[in-house]
């Protein structure tokens, strides 16, 4: 048998003078080559951890129309929706508590964990729970880390459904300035589990799914458009030849974006041969000349992923040719 014991979460007063002691160790004594100032900082940063609470934030998924008006789905439709669910939550967790680093296989967060409720009676919703240590906590800030995150959510979520938002939080707003691409990273990065919790809605396209903000209300709609979106048909066989530039290359997800001279806008990709370590130099190469000035200009041999709207969702590069 085991016994469980919970702190006594600090006051307010408390995390303010621990957060306010651990920036004020960074600002005036930087950690530089000097052992004895890392020490410093790791210790700080510990009595920090120690002193602050996880933070619970809840989130809520309710699905509208059809069966779902009746508390139920069907339990294929059910068992995709909660898969996508667990994914579209964990990839989005683990790059707010990690400094935008993205897992696009989804496994266990670092820094968080989430819970789902048992269904509430009479109607079908689902209640999530995603908790912060104490780390993640200390790190974003006590008293932000709420409204922060459930900014980065809904932009994520949003930009990989389809729909246009602007963040309204300084946090995620300088996030956004520092790399406008993260979130289109994020958006491939999340596709095939919002596949997934769009399930109930590509079987009755009446269906209408909404994420929640407890005692804020709903703040993103899923719906056919978004299904739409999300949904891509099998890559053309085609292959042809753009001419563009890489904008972003992430060595870590293996996914990236290039401007295409021909569509006239960015569009994500990734390599048909993952371990073609040429085609990666060249997409990296690409990337730097741009930063220095360059055109950096390729030709690339492509074959296109489209969505069930018909628009290019994604360029699957077979061979990269440099531009004379």
């Amino acid at each position: 048998m085991s016994v469980q014991v919970s702190k006594i979460p600090p006051s307010i007063d408390n995390v303010m003078q621990c957060t306010l002691h651990w920036r004020k160790i960074i600002k005036f004594k930087p950690i530089a080559s000097d052992s004895a100032s890392n020490n410093r900082l790791s210790m700080s940063m510990a009595i920090c951890e120690e002193n602050v609470a996880e933070k619970d934030i809840s989130a809520l998924i309710r699905i509208e129309g059809g069966i779902a008006d009746e508390g139920k789905i069907d339990i294929y439709d059910a068992a995709g929706f909660i898969n996508g669910l667990a994914r579209s939550i964990n990839i989005v967790t683990h790059a707010f508590a990690n400094d935008e680093h993205i897992r696009k296989q989804a496994q266990a967060a670092h820094g968080s964990h989430s819970f789902l409720h048992s269904s509430i009676k009479g109607c079908f919703e689902e209640r999530i729970d995603v908790v912060f240590d104490a780390k993640t906590v200390v790190k974003i800030g006590h008293s932000v880390i709420a409204n922060n995150f459930w900014d980065y959510l809904t932009w994520c979520w949003a930009i990989a459904a389809g729909q246009e938002y602007d963040p309204t939080t300084s946090f995620v707003k300088k996030i956004k300035q520092k790399d406008e691409d993260f979130v289109f990273e994020m958006g491939d990065a999340l596709e095939t589990a919002m596949q997934g919790l769009h399930k109930s809605i590509a079987r009755d396209r009446s269906m209408v799914m909404y994420l929640s903000r407890p005692r804020v209300g709903d703040v993103l709609k899923l719906d056919a458009t978004s299904l739409d979106y999300v949904t891509t048909r099998e890559e053309q066989v085609e292959t042809g030849y753009i001419l563009g530039n890489v904008t972003r290359y992430s060595v870590i997800s293996d996914l990236g974006r290039l401007y295409s001279d021909n569509d006239n806008r960015i569009i994500s990709f990734r390599f048909a041969d993952s371990e073609e370590s040429r085609l990666k130099g060249l997409a990296i190469d690409s990337m730097r000349s741009k930063v220095d000035g360059e055109a950096g200009k390729l030709h690339f041999k492509v074959s296109k992923v489209v969505s069930a709207q018909g628009v290019v969702k994604r360029y699957i590069v077979h061979d990269i040719l440099k531009a004379t």
